[in-house]
């Protein structure tokens, strides 16, 4: 028996005692974890859905504010647009002096992001699959979507539409069901 002493008197737990409750407190932290690990999955996934919006909100009022097109594209190196690399590999957003979509020599960078956590995967829809470009105007030239999947898992995943006019809008998931709809009110059906 382990004793702890107080001044009135003593008082004390058996090992008994100790492994039960150690014993019910593995139990619980058991099931616990894997609702924690889908929580941290759907968190990663809000994060780069926020961080990429605010990158396409950055490359619209840049284009606006210098008045040209600037595009936000696909890169793994920081320095080139890559139509073989994937969204999560990266990003550049530069000012788009010609308007071509690929970064010349009189084009400035002006920010890069790394890859995303892995699991993570951004992929664009039709017209983004490899670059989303701003107008002066801060309209867009295409519109479409992009998706966050972690592990290609539906659930939890992130949609962000960019209209025409370049307004930027992260999907609902107005019906609860851990599935974001698509722009006809329909559950997305995949992930790419």
């Amino acid at each position: 028996m382990i004793y702890f002493k107080n001044i009135s008197h003593e008082f004390g737990f058996t090992i008994t005692e100790i492994l039960i409750t150690l014993a019910l407190l593995a139990t619980l932290m058991a099931q616990l974890t894997p609702d924690l690990s889908t929580m941290l999955q759907q968190s990663q996934l809000k994060s780069a859905a926020v961080e990429f919006s605010q990158a396409l909100q950055l490359t619209r009022n840049e284009a606006i504010k210098r008045n040209m097109k600037v595009t936000i594209c696909k890169s793994s190196s920081g320095s080139q647009c890559k139509s073989s690399v994937n969204w999560e590999d990266g990003w550049i957003i530069f000012e788009n002096l010609d308007g071509d979509s690929r970064v010349d020599s009189n084009d400035t960078i002006f920010a890069q992001h790394n890859a995303l956590p892995v699991g993570i995967t951004l992929r664009g829809g039709h017209n983004f699959k490899n670059r989303v470009t701003y107008k002066a105007t801060g309209d867009s030239t295409s519109f479409s979507s992009l998706i966050f999947c972690n592990n290609s898992e539906l659930a939890g995943s992130q949609i962000i539409y960019i209209n025409s006019t370049g307004r930027i809008r992260i999907a609902e998931d107005s019906d609860g069901d851990g599935i974001p709809e698509n722009s006809d009110g329909a559950n997305i059906s995949s992930c790419g």
